[in-house]
């Protein structure tokens, strides 16, 4: 993989954006003030570890329990969330379907790339305006949480509303960087508007006034003017009627289509997410886009302050602070080159087995997610050893990438598991219950992985020719060490995960302290590569966690549609096997897999499927392990299969083609096993019942 990716979570982030070289003074200064925005949510990521260590320790060592940590954890992690954002938008860490510019070339790509950075400042600047709004709102009516702390909710409010502020103007830069064809000051004027546009919002105050009889606002028609000149001074005349006709049809599908009934909406809803995204709308962007459009043309609120509520609440949870622990250290073990050394001790005890590499990299894989909660850095690290490794051995690429694609998906599925967290947290389910929920069906997953290999070799002896165990690498007294200190990691987040010793967000901060520990040991890390661990983990999470924040955004619009009811009243109606509905739902999630990253299929589908399937009687528990997988098929499906991304950059000449075809027998694996949950969910089950 190229120097300037960077692995985030599951995506890749691209470099930064092209055109930088030609960024004005103002571009340059919004650029600085989001770097240092990053360093500040950075800085606040390691104080919500060591914060959490700190409760720890004193709960058990003193039996002097926090009054403070939980609740200045969470302040944190919004703050982090907010104030990084503008800086992983220019680094390209917001993930987005890229189908349709992938298709299109020089001025055409160009101005489609403008198009949906317009409409993303317009989600931008509503959400920020209206979050300042609420921050002012509470500050004069002297609001403060019910808490022990009895914090002013202003406070952790006011990160919300300048992070957004500051990734608005970094969208901006983003069009400037884009708009190298334009004269310079096109490229000035945007920012003229914006500063314009603060302006102006200043001056109307709390309550903007409203567009004649309507129920519509001034502040909000400036924020769209300001967004269609910005088009135009970029992009020309062909940008400003792409943002203006996707928001005309916007207006059309809802103000207009409600006339046609809830159906009718909820299906123009549904086809407004999926054309937003084909067109490369970031899908964090592109679910709020659509949610602002139920909240302004559908639901009966005259000023959508409910936009800035959504956008606290989506991140005001303990539980979601568990996301950036469980990165940070997986960031630090696989930036340490720590956990490196595994593959080789996985290859010596296996090698004597057909195809022994290829479980080795299975087993790696495994071992990996047991630290990770990411199936790309899974696929990346292990992939980045195992696959030269097997190349070089005589192995056929399609079964040596095929492998190291499927093994990275365990990052998901083998606890810990961020898709897990936003599962949970989505739902109201323990996290702790799904985490031990996901130990047999990762094991069976394994497995399963391991009777492919085995099958395929003795269909094709050539795929995976035997290797003389003398020809690998000699293990050595520091591989062993690496290793075993890496399983003793393991040991302690597993005993303190299932043991209940601790809360997964607990259990994330003191194993990220203890990967620092360990690091820092055996001479592992350095400033730069801390550094370097705790920037990916801002970008991390602030893509996965604004994603959410869409995600909820929209979820209002769907509520007030009363879609899951629909959908149930019209499942019972039809009168058909509850497992037909269910395969349904499994199809929804095959397609959406060749789309979607796992985190986005979740954050966008859990409202409604949800609902829906635990009123048909399916476990909420063992849903979750079965939704979890069938995201884990999306990672190796192309055309957007991230793990099949990563182990491309990996191979160089490897082509995507041949990995998609070495991972199609292991997605045959995942359906199995799959269908013996379905047969028998005591197989997800029966640990939750027994080590809790």
């Amino acid at each position: 993989m190229a120097d300037d990716a960077v692995i985030v979570g599951d995506a890749s982030a691209a470099s930064p954006v092209e055109g930088a070289a030609r960024e004005s003074s103002v571009g340059r200064a919004i650029a600085a003030v989001s770097t240092a925005g990053a360093r500040v949510a950075g800085l606040g990521i390691v104080g919500l570890g060591l914060a959490t260590v700190y409760d720890v320790l004193a709960r058990y060592a003193f039996n002097r329990p926090t009054e403070w940590a939980t609740e200045i954890s969470t302040y944190v992690l919004v703050a982090a969330v907010f104030l990084g954002a503008a800086h992983t938008h220019l680094v390209g860490g917001h993930v987005r379907v890229d189908l349709l510019l992938k298709q299109l070339r020089g001025g055409a790509r160009r101005t489609a790339m403008l198009a949906v950075a317009w409409l993303a400042f317009l989600v931008a600047a509503i959400m920020a305006w209206q979050s300042a709004l609420m921050v002012l709102s509470d500050h004069r009516n002297g609001s403060r949480i019910f808490s022990l702390l009895l914090t002013p909710t202003w406070m952790p409010k006011l990160p919300i509303a300048v992070g957004l502020a500051v990734l608005a103007a970094a969208i901006v830069v983003e069009a400037e960087r884009l708009a190298t064809a334009v004269p310079a000051w096109r490229r000035a004027l945007p920012y003229a508007l914006l500063a314009g546009l603060a302006l102006l919002l200043a001056a109307f105050g709390p309550r903007p006034p409203l567009l004649g009889d309507t129920r519509f606002d001034a502040g909000s028609l400036a924020v769209l003017v300001v967004t269609l000149v910005g088009a135009w001074a970029t992009g020309g005349w062909s940008a400003l009627l792409s943002v203006g006709g996707a928001v005309a049809a916007g207006l059309g599908a809802t103000y207009f289509g409600k006339d046609l009934g809830l159906g009718f909406v909820s299906a123009m809803l549904g086809v407004a997410i999926v054309v937003t995204l084909a067109a490369g709308l970031r899908i964090a962007f592109a679910l709020a886009f659509v949610g602002l459009l139920a909240i302004y043309f559908l639901t009966p609120v005259p000023f959508p302050l409910t936009v800035a509520e959504r956008t606290w609440s989506a991140v005001n949870s303990f539980s979601l602070t568990a996301v950036p622990m469980f990165v940070l250290m997986g960031a630090l073990l696989v930036r340490s080159g720590l956990s490196r050394e595994m593959f080789a001790v996985m290859a010596a005890l296996l090698v004597r087995l057909p195809g022994g590499l290829a479980h080795a990299a299975t087993a790696g894989c495994g071992l990996f997610a047991a630290v990770s909660g990411s199936s790309v850095a899974t696929a990346a690290t292990i992939g980045g050893v195992a696959c030269p490794e097997m190349i070089q051995r005589g192995y056929r690429p399609s079964l040596t990438y095929g492998t190291v694609a499927a093994g990275g998906t365990l990052g998901i599925l083998i606890p810990p598991s961020v898709p897990m967290i936003i599962y949970g947290t989505s739902v109201g389910v323990p996290v702790s219950t799904l985490f031990v929920a996901g130990i047999v069906p990762g094991v069976m997953m394994v497995l399963a992985f391991a009777a492919v290999i085995l099958l395929w070799t003795m269909l094709d002896p050539g795929a995976a020719p035997a290797v003389d165990p003398q020809a690998l690498k000699r293990l050595d007294r520091q591989s062993c060490i690496d290793t075993g200190l890496i399983g003793l990691l393991i040991v302690l987040v597993v005993l303190a995960l299932y043991l209940g010793v601790a809360t997964p967000s607990e259990t994330g901060a003191v194993g990220a302290a203890l990967a620092f520990a360990i690091c820092a040991a055996r001479g592992r890390i350095d400033r730069a590569t801390l550094r370097a661990s705790v920037d990916e983990t801002v970008v991390v999470t602030s893509f996965i966690l604004l994603i959410v924040v869409g995600a909820n955004v929209i979820t209002f619009g769907f509520d007030y549609l009363k879609v899951s009811q629909a959908l149930m009243a019209a499942a019972a109606d039809a009168a058909v096997s509850r497992w037909a509905v269910f395969l349904v739902i499994m199809l929804i999630y095959v397609v959406l897999g060749m789309f979607l990253d796992s985190i986005s299929m979740l954050v966008l589908t859990l409202p409604v499927v949800f609902p829906l399937a635990t009123s048909l009687g399916f476990d909420p528990v063992w849903l979750g392990i079965v939704l979890v997988i069938m995201a884990e098929v999306g990672l190796v499906t192309p055309p957007v299969g991230m793990n099949l991304f990563v182990l491309q950059g990996i191979g160089k000449g490897v082509g995507l083609r041949t990995i998609a075809i070495g991972a199609l027998p292991f997605i045959a694996a995942m359906f199995a096993v799959v269908a013996l949950l379905c047969v028998a969910p005591e197989l997800a089950l029966w640990l939750t019942r027994h080590l809790q």
